[in-house]
């Protein structure tokens, strides 16, 4: 973490990053974001609670933010920001917010950026080491599904678990699909196929057909497009650890892409995750359909 403060807190306004690193002291570190709001309070959010600080954000030092996040470049990230993030030349993911300039429902630019999420890449060693029990047993690799309300943590446990599986002692043959640059930016080198930038479906079939996987690793499946591509990971014979966004089981189980999923066997393990105070524990169920 104190390497990742080193990298980001240049680039913000001094008087907001010496307040982020006092408020991440004062409430016992696990910084997870820095949120900026040009002409407006910044906040911070750690262990999962939203801290506001004092300190505002003029509209003026916002966009020299901005740019200093850019490279000074925003046409070079014009793509992803079209998206709605910046990724930094350090491995960081920064979600945007603005005007969208969208004719006909497609977003071709985003133009008055108004806030910025800027989400740290923690490292929790261990933290995913309870899981590899259900994806290497009975002499097999098999598939698992993480879920979760968004920040609890599903993208930590896939960055734990993907430097598990590079260190794996046997080792498999693994591949991680990382759309968003976000998962093994903090790993530094691996021993697994990385794939940076892929949109997932894209990036599941490139790995199956070049790189004889015998697990995909990919975050946020969403779609069918996606669910079309963990299914043909599965016929070609690679499990498939994946993440989801969802509130409780429930709600997991009402969308009908995942029922797909579920109903084909492709996650015969269901991980989900609930915040308890600083601590972040594992729902671990099986992935029947039965609710």
């Amino acid at each position: 973490m104190k390497e990742i403060m080193q990298e980001i807190c240049p680039m913000l306004p001094e008087r907001i990053g010496e307040a982020v690193l006092a408020a991440s002291a004062l409430h016992g570190g696990d910084l997870q974001e820095i949120r900026l709001y040009s002409g407006a309070c910044a906040a911070v959010v750690i262990r999962g609670k939203m801290i506001k600080l004092r300190e505002v954000c003029p509209e003026r030092d916002f966009r020299a933010t901005v740019m200093r996040l850019c490279g000074n470049s925003l046409y070079t990230h014009s793509d992803t920001i079209r998206e709605g993030y910046i990724y930094t030349a350090g491995g960081i993911r920064v979600g945007i917010c603005g005007r969208a300039v969208a004719p006909c429902g497609i977003v071709e630019r985003v133009v008055d950026i108004t806030s910025l999420c800027i989400r740290l890449p923690v490292r929790i060693p261990g933290a995913a080491d309870d899981l590899l029990p259900y994806i290497f047993r009975g002499g097999g690799v098999h598939g698992l599904l993480v879920w979760s309300p968004p920040g609890v943590g599903k993208t930590t446990i896939l960055r734990e678990l993907t430097a598990a599986l590079s260190d794996a002692d046997p080792s498999c043959r693994a591949a991680v699909v990382d759309s968003r640059q976000e998962i093994t930016s903090a790993l530094g080198q691996l021993s697994i196929d990385v794939l940076l930038g892929y949109p997932r479906a894209i990036g599941m079939e490139i790995a199956v057909r070049t790189l004889s996987p015998q697990i995909v690793l990919c975050d946020e499946i969403s779609g069918n497009a996606d669910v079309e591509a963990v299914l043909k990971c599965a016929a070609s014979g690679a499990a498939v650890v994946a993440t989801v966004h969802a509130g409780c089981r429930e709600d997991l189980m009402r969308r009908k892409e995942i029922r797909c999923l579920l109903e084909s066997g492709v996650f015969p393990t269901l991980v989900g995750l609930k915040r308890e105070g600083a601590e972040v524990r594992h729902l671990i169920t099986g992935g029947q359909v039965n609710i």
